[in-house]
């Protein structure tokens, strides 16, 4: 397990880095620090390698959900909580952040490519129909459409973000966003409690505690 875990980390690193196509077995050999024998082992290909890393991050994305709804916030402070968690996330882990990469350049087929974006579509529907069946929202405002906005500039973000800082502003990139959704979407009651309680500069950095698959860190090296 240990063996497998260190494979699958350099594997999750390189494809962060490097995206898949990009991503040498040499690298992850070397990443690694196991023998070429072991590596095929348990892993007789690179794409075998990046199953296994997207299959983390589907794994972590119920978890990192989970997490936030667990929190007893008001479900509308939990989708502020949750979408700027999915950032932080991006940015620290490796899995989320290689698995994301892996799926977007199409390296396991096409079947693969939405998986993410319609899991945290549906998510985000789930919470802000209950914001508005609460009256957390303005009475305009769609939520179907408002989670679709969400998801499209959460992607948006950790595209130009990769490109320009290396994620480095992945977060006050989407502090930024949300401020300006919940001046438009929020029920102003609910927006002065908001602010009352401190507003963005509220939120903590990182995510509440979830589980780590056994055998894979996720963490940047």
């Amino acid at each position: 397990m240990a063996t497998r875990g260190a494979i699958l980390d350099a594997a999750a690193y390189e494809f962060a880095l490097e995206g898949y196509h990009a991503a040498s077995l040499s690298k992850i050999l070397e990443r690694s620090g196991v023998t070429k024998g072991a590596l095929y082992f348990h892993f007789s290909s690179k794409e075998a390698m990046a199953d296994a890393v997207v299959a983390v991050m589907e794994e972590r994305f119920p978890e990192i959900a989970a997490s936030f709804e667990g929190l007893g916030l008001d479900v509308l402070t939990t989708a502020v909580h949750l979408a700027i968690g999915i950032a932080d996330a991006l940015a620290a882990d490796v899995f989320c952040r290689g698995g994301m990469r892996v799926v977007s350049e199409g390296a396991l087929g096409p079947a693969r490519v939405p998986w993410p974006y319609r899991y945290w579509e549906d998510v985000f529907v789930d919470l802000l129909a209950r914001a508005a069946a609460g009256g957390l929202l303005r009475d305009t405002v769609d939520p179907r459409e408002l989670a679709r906005t969400v998801v499209a500039i959460g992607h948006g973000h950790r595209v130009v973000s990769t490109a320009t800082t290396g994620l480095a502003d992945l977060r006050e990139r989407a502090v930024a966003s949300w401020e300006l959704l919940l001046g438009c979407v929020a029920d102003p009651a609910w927006l002065e409690r908001w602010e009352a309680a401190g507003g963005m500069a509220s939120l903590p950095v990182g995510l509440p505690t979830t589980g780590v698959p056994d055998g894979a860190s996720g963490a940047v090296p």
